[in-house]
């Protein structure tokens, strides 16, 4: 299997996890304090990778002002982490609700490498496809602190007759 392949997987089963993670951050925080934690950690995950892995096409490092501006963020989206992890024992939030904002950035992450090696159709049909999988296993199980949904025929067939048509979408022939 090829490295966009397993983006595409790994990037859909992110998608159909982010929802319930950031669900239960929700239910503590409210609507703003979960997408103030959820965009600053992901502004946090995106800087340092910036910060540390980023070359313009010339193979050098971003210049200083904008070291600086990464700086600047990392503590800000810390400043909000803190706060937000200050906040969460009283309100019970679970460790797994503050994932939220890292699973977004390597969401797009997973997005750009599975669509650079694939082209677009055949990563989102991959991504999907995996989407679905993974949202029925959750669904099953109650992952995530929700209600179980148990698979049923007819959920089944339903999720079959999904699957099937990425799968057509996504043929060459």
């Amino acid at each position: 299997m090829n490295v966009g392949l397993w983006a595409a997987v790994a990037t859909g089963v992110l998608v159909a996890v982010i929802g319930p993670v950031n669900a239960a951050l929700q239910a503590r925080l409210g609507t703003w304090g979960m997408v103030a934690v959820v965009h600053l950690l992901g502004l946090t995950v995106g800087v340092l990778g910036i910060a540390l892995f980023e070359r313009t096409p010339a193979g050098r490092a971003p210049d200083e002002f904008l070291r600086v501006m990464l700086v600047a963020g990392v503590v800000l989206a810390l400043a909000v982490f803190t706060w937000a992890f200050r906040t969460a024992p009283g309100q019970g939030v679970p460790a797994f609700a503050f994932l939220g904002g890292v699973l977004g950035a390597l969401v797009v992450v997973g997005t750009i490498v599975a669509i650079q090696q694939l082209g677009v159709l055949a990563a989102l049909v991959a991504i999907v496809a995996s989407q679905l999988i993974a949202a029925a296993l959750i669904d099953q199980f109650g992952f995530f602190e929700l209600p179980a949904i148990a698979m049923n025929p007819v959920r089944t067939v339903g999720l079959l007759l999904m699957l099937a048509g990425v799968f057509l979408v996504a043929r060459k022939g």
